[in-house]
């Protein structure tokens, strides 16, 4: 067995469709597990956990695994509050 190659994608709610599509491409393309880095991200508000939710839905769709990385405290929070920290694989910046 082979070890999936995982991509680093910057996460902004505010550029929600060209994430959408870096990500899709990513799944579709070469398999990978794509990251999602949360770190630019001061707070998570609303329509930033939708768009998690519906870009998990949409690589699992194609059969892709996304995986979410923080050390923002306020991030953090508003991922555990909302259990998306239990929906998502957590990675450390580290390994991501």
């Amino acid at each position: 067995m082979y070890a999936m190659e995982s991509v680093l994608i910057e996460y902004r709610p505010s550029a929600y469709p060209a994430v959408e599509a870096a990500v899709l491409a990513a799944l579709v393309e070469g398999g990978a597990r794509v990251i999602l880095d949360l770190d630019t991200l001061d707070t998570l508000d609303t329509d930033g956990v939708r768009g998690l939710i519906t870009l998990l839905r949409r690589a699992r769709s194609v059969g892709g695994e996304l995986a979410l990385s923080s050390t923002k405290a306020e991030v953090l929070r508003t991922l555990q509050v909302t259990a998306l920290d239990r929906i998502f694989k957590m990675v450390e910046a580290e390994a991501a």
